[in-house]
């Protein structure tokens, strides 16, 4: 009786099956290739890019040729950066000098550090060669990153060290704010596999897991920059594009 009873078991669980969606194959590096050029293509910069040459490699994209702005070029990172299956992002590419004067790229900057956005903070450029040097001191790091990136937009161009310090400060202890940061990363698509960790040695945060896109890592960064008493980010995230695979659901079989 028994034995029949398992019999009949087997026969009743046999009809059901675990259905795990499969994890997305790996993309080869071509369909990569082909994927970013389609998400460069329908980007609001894409007539900027033409002069953009993508390569894949085992997951490492190489962007190389020339792009109008550094603006271009970052927009093009992040962009490439919503592809499955690119791991990571080398940029080889160059931003023409145009033959712009000096003279007129520093009034463009000093016209670009006068806006509303800027009217508490102390920043100070000097260009050279269309390479740009801010210095000085600002409030935020939104302030100190949206310097950077209003500049970048200017043509002509070609390179920009911000050395601007953040001046906020904090009385969390080490341990509140690696708690603040992580429920800072926890809101956004970089934690969305919630495999994050996150450590401070005094100003140094240091981020440690997997998420599934290269875009994440990104913004990781930039979030935990923005955390008051954050000076510094050691991202050591891994891009593990498999954490994109739906969950398992259980179904009958038909």
């Amino acid at each position: 009786m028994r034995r029949q009873y398992r019999t009949a078991l087997l026969v009743f669980l046999s009809s059901f099956r675990l259905s795990l969606p499969a994890a997305p194959a790996a993309l080869s590096d071509d369909r990569i290739e082909d994927a970013v050029e389609s998400a460069l293509a329908s980007s609001e910069s894409a007539s900027a890019l033409s002069g953009l040459r993508i390569r894949c490699d085992e997951g490492i994209l190489t962007l190389g040729g020339s792009v109008e702005t550094l603006y271009s070029l970052d927009q093009a990172v992040r962009q490439a950066g919503t592809v499955a299956g690119v791991v990571d992002v080398v940029v080889t590419a160059v931003v023409p000098r145009l033959r712009v004067p000096d003279s007129e790229i520093l009034a463009a900057v000093e016209q670009s550090l006068q806006t509303q956005s800027f009217s508490f903070a102390n920043i100070q450029a000097t260009v050279g060669g269309g390479r740009v040097a801010l210095s000085g001191s600002s409030g935020s790091y939104s302030q100190k990153h949206l310097a950077e990136t209003e500049i970048s937009k200017i043509a002509g161009v070609v390179e920009i060290q911000n050395r601007i310090t953040v001046t906020s400060e904090t009385n969390v202890s080490e341990q509140g704010l690696s708690r603040l940061v992580l429920s800072r990363l926890s809101g956004g698509a970089a934690a969305s596999a919630g495999r994050l960790q996150v450590s401070i040695r005094g100003s140094l945060a240091i981020l440690v897991g997997r998420v599934p896109l290269y875009l994440n890592r990104l913004e990781a960064s930039e979030t935990t920059l923005g955390v008051p008493g954050i000076q510094e980010v050691d991202n050591r995230l891994v891009v593990d594009p498999s954490l994109a695979s739906p969950t398992p659901s259980v179904t009958p079989s038909p």
